[in-house]
């Protein structure tokens, strides 16, 4: 019973299981329709070579089969192209006209024709329909048929010679054809249920890096705010800290943004650049955090002595901010974090501090700072001294130009003084 069902499986189904079988059916239909349609041309060719190879004048009856069987071909051909397309279900019934036209072309000229080309050539045609069938019974039933037909019609017909001929080589190419056509239609089942299955694992593999690219990014994130935060968190400490600087990180980092917005119209900055800028901002402070209370929060001006002491956060401040960032991914930030802290009190004409830098020696990200932050020093309530009017404050960031902040840099603050001037008018109603 094992056996039975084993060859029945074999048989029906290629070998694989009921379900695959019936799943691969439907999506290999449109490939089953091409090779209708190339096979329905292989089989014309094969009958219109033949009216030329038989064409001795007892072969006579022949040659008007041939035609009438390659015209037929000719309607299945162009069946195959749009009916089959248009109405899929005509597939199985076109494919086994093409089939029994075929034999039939064949036992016709078997007994109205008898002789051994005639029979071996009926052996040969036996092996094309094997090829592209792709419901394996129905190949086998009407190729037994057949046989059966030939068997017993030829027995009463045919030459005992051209009968015996004939039948063993059917028997033979159908025993050959079928073994064939079972291989040819299991491995290309096969293969379909393996791509299959490899497309849907690819889908779920897909699907997979898309959500752990999304919950990796999520917390990727997460941990940039946090970093952010801290980062945040240091300079409002240290800005807590210095009795002079009350909301200073908040609004230098505006101003500098402000600035950037207005270059990046002009000049070519990269948004990665601009964001990281904006980003470090807040951090060009932090320095302060080594500088002892007893000058930090001096309610006046500094000595000499002491200025020389507070000049000093500029050079801690990017010794920390490096401390900070030294495992960080992003180099890229880490650098300009570590010069706006650095440089932000250098001066284009080399009297800055710490290093005494001048012009383009001076990263492009410090000199962005520079006016951002002296800005706000101006503009801003300080223990010694009151704010400066904007016109004031105005007057002396373009008389600082060349000498103090980059000349370059002129035309953007010109640009971003409407908006600076507004948004320090509503920092002051706010106060």
């Amino acid at each position: 019973m094992h056996l039975f069902n084993r060859i029945y499986n074999e048989l029906v189904y290629a070998g694989l299981s009921k379900e695959d079988f019936l799943r691969v059916k439907e999506p290999v239909a449109e490939k089953n329709r091409k090779t209708l349609r190339s096979v329905s041309i292989i089989v014309g060719l094969y009958w219109l070579a033949s009216r030329f190879l038989y064409g001795g004048p007892e072969y006579a009856f022949s040659r008007i089969v041939f035609i009438h069987s390659a015209l037929l071909c000719l309607i299945i051909l162009l069946c195959s192209i749009f009916l089959v397309k248009r109405f899929p279900r005509t597939l199985l019934p076109l494919s086994c006209c093409l089939l029994l036209s075929f034999y039939a072309t064949s036992f016709a000229l078997a007994f109205l024709q008898p002789d051994l080309r005639i029979a071996t050539m009926i052996g040969v045609a036996m092996i094309v329909p094997n090829l592209f069938l792709q419901s394996p019974i129905i190949t086998i039933a009407i190729e037994v048929a057949a046989i059966v037909f030939y068997a017993v019609m030829g027995k009463n017909i045919l030459d005992p010679e051209v009968y015996s001929w004939g039948i063993s080589t059917l028997i033979i190419f159908f025993s050959v054809s079928l073994l064939i056509g079972h291989l040819t239609t299991k491995s290309g089942f096969e293969r379909y249920v393996y791509l299959d299955a490899a497309e849907k694992l690819a889908e779920i593999q897909t699907k997979y890096n898309e959500e752990l690219q999304k919950e990796v990014a999520a917390k990727t994130e997460r941990i940039v705010t946090l970093h952010d935060q801290f980062v945040m968190g240091m300079a409002t400490m240290v800005e807590g800290r210095d009795n002079s600087t009350g909301g200073h990180i908040r609004r230098t980092s505006t101003g500098v943004k402000m600035l950037v917005e207005e270059m990046q119209k002009d000049v070519q900055l990269s948004d990665s650049f601009c964001e990281k800028i904006i980003k470090a901002a807040p951090m060009h402070d932090l320095g302060k955090i080594a500088i002892d209370d007893n000058i930090l929060r001096k309610p006046g001006r500094f000595t000499p002595e002491e200025f020389e002491v507070m000049k000093t956060h500029s050079a801690e401040g990017a010794r920390i901010v490096s401390d900070i960032l030294k495992d960080t991914d992003d180099e890229e930030f880490r650098k300009i974090a570590v010069n706006v802290a650095h440089y932000h009190h250098e001066r284009v004409d080399g009297s800055g501090y710490p290093d005494g830098l001048k012009g383009d020696e001076i990263p492009l990200e410090a000199r962005i700072m520079a006016i951002a932050d002296v800005y706000d020093a101006l503009v801003s309530k300080r223990v010694y001294k009151e704010s400066y009017s904007f016109e004031k404050a105005d007057r002396i960031i373009i008389e600082g130009m060349g000498t103090q902040f980059d000349p370059s840099l002129q035309p953007y603050y010109e640009a971003a003084r409407p908006k600076l001037e507004a948004y320090y008018t509503k920092e002051r109603e706010k106060e």
